[in-house]
């Protein structure tokens, strides 16, 4: 029986490649999309390894009051090494930038410490008379080997330091998500800087015999402290800590996965939904030789469940190659570049909830049409008569074209709310990135932004694979309601109906629903927004799109629909009538 239902579900998928193309395309967008979230951020563990070998890292890095203090770590039992303490002022000296000063963590290295030492990248990192900076605190300021800073400390009296190299620790996440930054200077540059010595912390690294302990070690330095004087971390938290910059990246690539996935359910509801209305003689057959309703319905699910497995697949491949692009920024602060990080496991997280929306809005969308009476069945010809809304909408409305065209789209109620779903919430995406384009334009000019860089472009970039997906799903609602209505065109002409207005009858509907749309999408799109803000971590006022920008959203969406369903109207004023009125 399976071998059955495989060979009924792909009869014909010739004719229907369009839609099977768009089911696809939708799967394969949406497991990209969770694939990326899942791999996004394990794609920089092996350069923030590399750097951690290479700086010989410290499985407990300690914040002490007292130098006394930072040495006395050094005989805690299962240490096995311990740098020589290393002072830093961590509050008071600050750097000054051309619209303001920055603060800044200055460590007084006298030389190059033997646990946590900092890796150099560029110049040198024996600060001598000069500084060495973090790789991505100089990443920001734009400072390269000789470039002249100017340091303050709380004394005001202003030091000018030659920049002698960058360097990078994995202890340290990118600046400026980790604020401040971080950089190393002589002992006599620190004095200089922040004479009172009671504004300074040491900071000791550990290597400890058994690594997994570095969680009980950290807590024996910290109980009993002061709250707030003794900061200890494990090598699992510097890891943990540097690998955060792909929270944003994770937080918005599930929120458009959620989104592929809700319009993929609406696209491919009305897809499967009607064929199945075009199939009614087809579906009363299979039942009279012996089919049960839900053997017909597995039909139907078996070739969207295929089709979605499919798309998965291709999914994964471009979400696991993709995922080392986001990874970028993060790596400013590490060494090396972000690694493919495929794991089997990812494609069967991304399938579940992929080919499940796929099984269900299949299934949803042909349950009632495969349980009418055979007979009933096989003797249907066309569709169900309007819905109530058609209905009304042609009693108030004063034109014969849009009249007629409401009852072309308008033939079923949940058509028309799963279409104004799908385009609303494509609209909703653009709002969203109309925000965050705004809110970024609004930064203080010249301050180092702590967005990364391949956010906005990832956002774009989704962005357009789902426009393409929305216009894909209009191009294909649009010839099924050729389909349906191909007899009616063929009457319209007949009666004196000109090639344009039959054209109209079919577009007019589409540009109403997308008005409605994209009015929607736009409280739509700000929620979303303000949502992803706060769940980010983001406090006081969210700065959106100005409201010219929001009200371009539903003529713009009206455009896009219009552009979409052109060639549908091009094909229904094409097709001769005396074919049309023969048509089944």
């Amino acid at each position: 029986m399976t071998a059955t239902l495989l060979r009924l579900a792909f009869s014909g998928i010739r004719s229907r490649l369009l839609s099977s193309s768009l089911t696809i395309l939708l799967a394969g967008a949406a497991a990209a999309t969770l694939v990326l979230a899942l791999q996004v951020g394990d794609t920089s563990r092996d350069p923030w390894q590399r750097t951690f070998d290479a700086a010989n890292g410290a499985h407990v890095l300690a914040l002490m009051p007292t130098e006394d203090q930072a040495r006395r770590l050094g005989r805690l039992a299962g240490v096995v090494d311990a740098a020589e303490p290393t002072p830093m002022a961590v509050k008071g000296v600050r750097l000054a930038t051309g619209s303001g000063s920055l603060p800044l963590w200055l460590a007084g290295a006298s030389e190059a410490p033997t646990v946590n030492a900092p890796v150099g990248i560029t110049g040198t990192t024996a600060p001598g008379g000069g500084i060495v900076l973090e790789r991505s605190l100089a990443t920001a300021l734009r400072a390269e080997v000789g470039t002249r800073l100017r340091l303050v400390g709380p004394l005001g009296r202003p030091v000018s330091l030659p920049v002698a190299g960058t360097a990078v620790v994995p202890s340290q996440g990118r600046y400026p998500r980790v604020n401040p930054g971080v950089a190393w200077v002589s002992p006599s540059t620190l004095q200089l800087l922040q004479p009172d010595r009671r504004d300074w912390r040491w900071v000791a690294g550990l290597r400890l015999a058994d690594p997994d302990s570095a969680g009980a070690v950290a807590a024996s330095i910290v109980a009993g402290a002061p709250p707030g004087t003794v900061i200890a971390t494990t090598w699992q938290d510097q890891r943990a800590d540097v690998l955060k910059d792909a929270e944003p990246f994770q937080l918005l690539l599930t929120m458009y996965a959620v989104i592929l996935l809700a319009v993929g359910f609406a696209v491919v509801t009305i897809l499967v939904g009607a064929r199945a209305l075009q199939q009614r003689r087809e579906i009363g057959l299979l039942r009279a030789v012996g089919l049960t309703p839900r053997q017909v319905s597995g039909v139907f699910v078996t070739e969207s469940a295929v089709l979605g497995l499919a798309g998965s697949v291709v999914g994964f491949g471009v979400g696991t190659l993709l995922a080392p692009v986001l990874s970028r920024a993060t790596t400013q602060s590490l060494l090396g570049s972000p690694t493919v990080a495929a794991d089997p496991s990812d494609l069967l997280v991304a399938t579940i909830p992929v080919v499940l929306v796929l099984v269900v809005s299949s299934w949803l969308s042909t349950r009632r049409r495969t349980r009418y009476p055979v007979l009933q069945a096989i003797d249907a010809g066309h569709p169900a008569p309007p819905s109530g809304a058609a209905r009304l909408l042609s009693l108030v409305s004063r034109s014969v074209v849009l009249s007629v065209g409401s009852r072309t789209l308008l033939a079923g109620r949940a058509r028309v709310a799963l279409l104004t779903a799908a385009i609303s919430l494509t609209g909703a995406t653009f709002v969203f990135a109309l925000s965050m384009q705004e809110a970024l334009a609004h930064r203080p000019s010249g301050a180092p932004s702590d967005v990364p860089t391949d956010l906005p472009a990832m956002v774009y970039a989704l962005d357009a694979v789902l426009l393409v997906v929305a216009a894909s799903a209009l191009l294909a609602v649009a010839l099924l309601a050729i389909r349906e209505r191909l007899r009616d065109f063929a009457v319209l002409k007949t009666v004196g109906f000109t090639p344009r207005q039959v054209a109209a009858t079919l577009v007019s509907p589409f540009a109403g629903l997308a008005l409605v749309a994209g009015v929607v999408s736009v409280p739509l799109g700000l929620a979303l927004y303000v949502g992803a803000y706060r769940l980010a971590g983001g406090d006081g006022a969210v700065t959106v799109a100005s409201w010219p920008a929001l009200a371009l959203v539903p003529v713009v969406t009206v455009l896009v629909v219009l552009v979409s369903t052109v060639v549908p109207a091009r094909v229904a004023t094409r097709t001769p009538a005396a074919s049309a009125l023969r048509a089944e």
